[in-house]
């Protein structure tokens, strides 16, 4: 076996951010979900902890947004560890480290016993993917330094949605292993195969999986590879999971996806009643993923559960500021959900939505606004509620400090991240940009990320956190020759296009978000 253990190292992982990651985005799940979770706040002590940080991409977002945090990022592929400590250096990030971790066996080294308590965790992309030994190796870290009160994400792939892929990915890895040598070909070959199959008929693939390979069927051949191409890959039930992270005292709390964690949205009339049979919350859970398929679970876990009072949550709750993620005329009241489509109350919503086009808002501003739109109390909304709506629908983010803008490091390290995804494929694919105001990250596509960095290129001490000057059309048109110098006329017309709808659509919401453009 090579020193991966069975896991892909020949091909760097993926590049992203993911918010799910965020401990504001942790904190705010166990609040909804009624747990005890104070929201850290972007200048205080604070340890979070990226475990299979891949290239550090998120743990240093994060470390950029919250100047008062320590971040550290723990892998085992040195090449993973040696491109973000290359790039920290590039953007100046010099509270965020980077160790070279053997997970199975760090918990016991002398390097973790000297890391700080952390405060809060992540597992993205890990726990399904990895050995036995890795994963009782991160149990062993989490139990030895996750803090009494401390929260911890970790994602995986869920059973039964993937049992269709089981044979499949089988078969993806051992034909493909067999048609090419570098992991990337491998899954590229693979995956075609198992599509060729797919295509044969529902006799042969089930409706799950063919959904499964539907959804990642433009994926890039490295994200395939790591997903599919790891030799202990086992998606697992999340009653599994919970028993396994109780052995480190760690109960569920809830989905960093928020609207999973109302069953009202989630499943129907009969399994809520038969879900209600059980006082044991993972039956819930169990029951949900069984009806639902979701393929991939979002957890959070809190070490050292404590129940707020309904009053204390929601006083909680209506601190914290919210702001608009997508232009106000793109709102939308209707979304889906695995049970179907659901509405939100328009007399309600349509307040709300009016007010966050203004800019950031509490929440508990945001309740008063929504009451005030249905004075005789038809419809009783909570915080919890009101947010698990608005950000669950990815139609608001949680703002940390409203009055934060860009700052150099910030600025350097967006362009310098911009810089790598660029270099490894194109400018289409979506960047994650550090955020001072989010106290995290805000994803924008490819181009629009572009032009935001561009537009930042103007920003230095003496300008930041000023509005700029819209960039006229000769601009544009020159970033356009920029993106694409091979191409004709006809495309640097229409990247032009997509500039100027970008600045008209977007970017009175971004500078709203402190997204300087």
């Amino acid at each position: 076996m090579s020193w991966g253990g069975g896991y892909v190292t020949d091909i760097a992982y993926a590049p992203g951010f993911y918010a799910e990651q965020s401990p504001r985005q942790m904190a705010l799940t166990a609040l909804v979900a009624g747990f005890a979770a104070p929201i850290p706040n972007r200048d205080g002590a604070f340890h979070f902890v990226d475990i299979g940080c891949g290239r550090g991409f998120t743990a240093l977002i994060l470390a950029a947004a919250n100047p008062g945090w320590q971040v550290t990022g723990l892998d085992f592929n040195p090449a993973h560890v040696a491109a973000a400590r290359s790039l920290a250096a590039r953007a100046g990030i010099a509270n965020c480290r980077f160790v070279e971790a053997d997970l199975a066996r760090f918990a016991e080294s002398p390097t973790a016993m000297a890391l700080p308590e952390i405060d809060a965790a992540s597992l993205h992309g890990v726990w399904t993917w990895v050995a036995p030994p890795v994963r009782d190796g991160v149990l062993r870290l989490l139990d030895a330094k996750l803090k009494p009160g401390g929260l911890c994400h970790v994602s995986y792939d869920v059973l039964p949605a993937w049992r269709g892929m089981l044979g499949l990915q089988r078969l993806m890895r051992e034909s493909g292993s067999r048609l090419a040598f570098r992991a990337d070909r491998q899954a590229e070959r693979g995956f075609g195969l198992v599509r060729r199959l797919a295509e044969a008929g529902d006799d042969v693939v089930e409706p799950w999986a063919r959904r499964i390979i539907e959804h990642i069927a433009d994926k890039p051949a490295a994200y395939l590879a790591h997903e599919f191409m790891n030799e202990n890959w086992a998606p697992c039930f999340h009653i599994d999971v919970a028993v396994r992270f109780a052995e480190a005292k760690l109960s569920y709390a809830g989905s960093a996806r928020l609207l999973e964690n109302f069953p009202d949205l989630i499943i129907g009339d009969v399994a809520r009643a038969i879900a209600a049979e059980f006082e044991d919350p993972v039956m819930l859970e169990l029951i949900k993923d069984v009806c639902t398929g979701q393929p991939l679970r979002h957890d959070v876990f809190i070490r050292g559960a404590m129940r707020l009072e309904p009053a204390r949550r929601d006083a909680m709750l209506s601190g914290i500021w919210l702001g608009l993620a997508v232009p106000h005329a793109r709102r939308k009241l209707e979304f889906n959900t695995s049970s179907g489509r659901a509405t939100m109350n328009e007399a309600l919503y349509e307040p709300v939505f009016a007010r966050l086009a203004q800019g950031p808002a509490s929440i508990g501003e945001l309740l008063d606004v929504a009451r005030r739109g249905d004075p005789a109390r038809t419809t009783v909304t909570q915080p919890a509620e009101l947010a698990a709506m608005l950000v669950g629908t990815g139609q608001a983010v949680a703002v940390a400090d409203p009055a934060a803008r860009m700052d150099p490091a910030s600025v350097r390290l967006n362009a310098a991240m911009f810089a790598e995804i660029a270099q490894g494929g194109s400018v289409m694919q979506p960047v994650g940009l550090a955020v001072p105001a989010l106290g995290g990250g805000f994803t924008l596509p490819g181009l629009a990320a572009f032009a935001v960095l561009r537009q930042q290129d103007w920003l230095n001490e003496a300008t930041i956190g000023q509005a700029l000057p819209r960039p006229d059309r000769a601009t544009l048109t020159r970033w356009a020759e920029d993106v694409a110098e091979r191409t004709d006329a006809e495309t640097h017309e229409k990247i032009t296009d997509a500039f100027a709808s970008f600045f008209e659509d977007q970017a009175e919401m971004l500078n709203a978000l402190g997204l300087v453009c």
